[in-house]
């Protein structure tokens, strides 16, 4: 008998991506090094990386190489749908299970490679949650799929 597991969806629909002003300012962007990072709206129509425990407006998608707003770099950010991400290495003594909201763990600093990491916590309006334990068992480092809801 086959077996399901749910998947990151190629060309979902209901994926919503918008391009936008990336980094905390002009002389401090996002770059490519950044992808997959969790992210929240700034001050100054921008994205900046989600600090430890925020709710995850988004993650970044891709980087262009060109600025915008003097100086802020520029590209896309995936608001909803289904990411792949790892679990945080602040996630606590309770593994992560199916159903867990997330909010972000601790990501890794701008520039540095370390893709979108991710903790159990209460989100109240940007609300992600874990559907499936990819690899290991929910503790640091296992990557989880996550969806918006």
């Amino acid at each position: 008998m086959p077996t399901f597991a749910f998947t990151e969806l190629v060309n979902d629909p209901l994926a919503r991506i918008e391009s936008a002003a990336l980094g905390a300012s002009g002389s401090a962007p996002l770059t490519d090094a950044d992808k997959g990072k969790a992210v929240k709206l700034g001050s100054a129509q921008n994205y900046v990386l989600a600090a430890t425990t925020n709710e995850i407006e988004g993650f970044l998608l891709s980087v262009e190489p060109w600025t915008v707003n003097g100086g802020y770099g520029f590209g896309s950010v995936q608001r909803s749908g289904r990411v792949l991400v790892k679990v945080a290495s602040d996630q606590g003594a309770t593994a992560m299970a199916v159903g867990d909201l997330v909010v972000a763990g601790t990501q890794a600093a701008v520039g540095t490679t370390g893709g979108g990491k991710v903790r159990t916590g209460t989100p109240s309006k940007y609300i992600w949650r874990c559907l499936r334990i990819v690899s290991g068992t929910g503790v640091d480092g296992d990557t989880v799929l996550i969806e918006r809801i």
